[in-house]
């Protein structure tokens, strides 16, 4: 490979292309079933050819600005999206949810296992989570159809800030379990949801700042949240369990204090006491719910983001 680099560098391209046909002829002749098939290897170059994060990003984030800015003029006037608006807004959700879809499934095939191995995969992911979300809430209320936009762009946009497209490789043999990919599938959907309810929060914070005739607006997004809050504790709590049986599988023990359990559990304290608004009269004003869906958001920060790239633990894998 030393001697290939060397004549691609030399401009000596037909004697490259040589010497691979015979590192090919050589690895078929010797690498068995090892060596990928052809379909494999196709799978590869399209995927290859067609994953680019960063654009889908932008468009995401520019659709979900964009919307987000109608959306609170149409809020604040308490009316819906037009039908055009709602039509530009959900081609853009189909269409990009149907990419990360096709690159999603081109990634699983090629190596074999489900894409949920590393932070660029979980990423990309949590970003397919939150448009299918979105998809199916966005009848509900009318946030949040630029909110899942928005939240599904900046989860594309954190997928290219480390290894922007890490290489496909063999899964350590603690994450071949079938347990990975419920436990990280079921998180995900936990922080789509929260990140929808911190996007709520920031919109009742900037209407309130405006003016406070908006307290009425604030309700009905405290009881958009609320709704979403639910399932999310419950996506998050059943992902935690999940996690602690594959750690009995893997390891011989369910729970390690390891950051990422400790931090996970902490994300889950915090938020359920949001579920007890009798116990804790605070939580039925809904500027001090919002207030608080902003500031806990910092612990989802703080568990995915934090422990992953500053603490490290046995969860650090999922960094890369």
């Amino acid at each position: 490979l030393s001697y290939v680099q060397e004549l691609v560098f030399q401009h000596r391209e037909e004697e490259a292309i040589r010497v691979i046909r015979k590192i090919r002829t050589y690895q078929e002749k010797v690498g068995g079933a090892a060596l990928p098939g052809n379909s494999h290897f196709l799978a590869e170059i399209i995927y290859n050819r067609c994953s680019h994060p960063l654009p889908v990003a932008s468009l995401l984030l520019t659709a979900g600005l964009v919307g987000f800015l109608l959306a609170l003029n149409r809020f604040i006037h308490e009316e819906e999206f037009s039908r055009r608006e709602y039509l530009i807004l959900n081609t853009i959700l189909i269409l990009a949810w149907a990419y990360q879809l096709f690159t999603l499934s081109l990634r699983g095939y090629v190596s074999g296992h489900f894409p949920l191995a590393n932070g660029f995969e979980t990423m990309q992911f949590m970003s397919a989570c939150a448009l299918i979300l979105t998809f199916f809430f966005q009848r509900k209320f009318v946030m949040i159809l630029p909110c899942g936009l928005l939240v599904s762009g900046l989860a594309q946009l954190v997928s290219t800030l480390g290894e922007s497209n890490p290489a496909i490789t063999p899964l350590l043999p603690v994450l071949s379990s079938p347990l990975l990919s419920l436990h990280v599938t079921v998180i995900m959907i936990a922080y789509s949801l929260l990140a929808c309810i911190w996007l709520n929060g920031l919109t009742a914070l900037l209407l309130q700042i405006r003016s406070k005739k908006h307290e009425r607006l604030g309700m009905r997004l405290a009881i958009a949240s609320r709704i979403m809050l639910y399932p999310a504790v419950f996506c998050l709590a059943a992902g935690i369990f999940i996690g602690a049986v594959w750690a009995n599988v893997s390891w011989g023990r369910y729970w390690g204090w390891d950051p990422k359990e400790v931090w996970a559990l902490i994300t889950l304290l915090i938020y359920s006491t949001a579920l007890h608004p009798i116990s804790l009269p605070a939580f039925q004003k809904p500027i001090f719910f919002h207030i608080f869906a902003v500031v806990a958001f910092l612990s989802v920060l703080v568990t995915y983001f934090g422990v992953n790239f500053l603490l490290g633990g046995m969860h650090s894998y999922a960094a890369g």
